[in-house]
């Protein structure tokens, strides 16, 4: 009986990694071959590998699997898988033949037949890092996560400098929650490929996720010096400076964002930065912040109203403060922390009615 297998069952066989263009499994063959062609030196008959070779038996293979591809492009499984069985008999090495009957064995939900046909593949080509990429995503779809890092590990040694490879294992490795692993994977890339555009973005996310905001901010900065007119990069370092308490470094990112772009900021980024400027003790540039959240908020933040009229206070407004604070209390009426800011206006301000 056909067994399906849930963990792939919702995926089409697509190769897909950080944007990189998606190839199905049986084109693998072709594509790698055209490219070798191009990039390899001239083989000799004994370095041939016997699936390339011309001789009758390959030549009555390569037909078989041609013929196998049309019956599986027209949904005749049964009859694809035949041919294909046909095809192993004459020329047992052929990869085309593990690489259609390893999409005919998911089509037909059949798992085991599917993992033995890509860990076929896999043996077949230790030195093409595509297909070990591209075997590895399959391997990491269908649950087998070891070997997927394996295939993903062995295409970063044959390709140190394909920045692909890198960034797909640390996003494996992410999705298995082992941030410090995608971390080094990705460290050691951007010690590969200095110049990359991509890496320092990854590192930045990894950190993050970390709460390791000062290098997160290092990262971003790096992103930033490649990308000066792009801003969501800028904000995502003021972000991590802010956390970091590096506040005057916050301060200058979060000004350039919002001079470049008034609705760039989010709303707990534009909390960041008042809190940044009242850090600072500028409380002209606090207040303005604070009244503009509150009054694009209807729904008032209680900690938004609280800096708000320590804000007027610090500034000597007391009037202001008071109707902030009192407005306030009407919708938070117990809240400690109110009642804590009520209590440092001057004693004929805090009556409140």
């Amino acid at each position: 009986m056909v067994r399906k297998f849930s963990s792939v069952a919702c995926c089409a066989v697509w190769l897909t990694c950080c944007g990189c263009h998606a190839l199905p499994v049986s084109t693998l063959a072709h594509k790698s071959g055209e490219e070798k062609q191009t990039e390899a030196p001239e083989q000799t008959a004994e370095t041939t590998p016997r699936n390339q070779r011309t001789s009758p038996f390959n030549q009555r293979a390569n037909e078989l699997v041609e013929r196998a591809l049309q019956h599986y492009s027209q949904g005749e499984l049964q009859q694809a898988k035949s041919l294909l069985a046909t095809a192993r008999e004459i020329d047992p090495g052929h990869i085309g033949t593990f690489e259609i009957e390893a999409q005919l064995s998911y089509d037909m939900g059949d798992r085991d037949q599917f993992l033995q046909s890509l860990r076929a593949i896999r043996a077949a080509s230790p030195h093409d890092a595509d297909k070990q990429s591209a075997i590895g995503t399959l391997f990491f779809q269908a649950g087998q996560t070891q070997e997927g890092i394996a295939c993903l590990r062995r295409a970063i040694n044959l390709k140190p400098h394909n920045e692909d490879f890198a960034l797909k294992l640390a996003a494996f490795y992410e999705q298995t929650g082992r941030t410090e692993q995608a971390h080094q994977v990705l460290l050691r890339a951007l010690h590969t490929t200095p110049g990359s555009k991509r890496l320092p973005i990854a590192l930045g996310r990894v950190c993050e996720v970390n709460q390791q905001w000062s290098e997160a901010s290092i990262y971003y900065a790096m992103v930033v010096n490649h990308l000066p007119e792009n801003h969501v990069w800028r904000k995502h370092r003021a972000r991590c400076l802010y956390h970091a308490g590096k506040y005057q470094d916050a301060f200058e990112q979060f000004s350039l964002c919002q001079a470049a772009d008034a609705e760039l900021l989010s709303l707990s980024e534009k909390i960041a930065f008042g809190d940044t400027a009242l850090r600072l003790g500028d409380l002209e540039k606090a207040q303005q912040l604070f009244d503009e959240i509150s009054a694009a908020h209807q729904h008032q933040l209680l900690h938004v109203e609280v800096l708000r009229g320590l804000c007027a206070i610090n500034r000597g407004q007391t009037v202001d403060a008071k109707s902030i604070i009192a407005t306030a209390r009407k919708k938070w009426p117990a809240d400690p922390t109110l009642l804590e800011v009520a209590a440092l206006l001057p004693a004929s301000e805090t009556a409140i009615r």
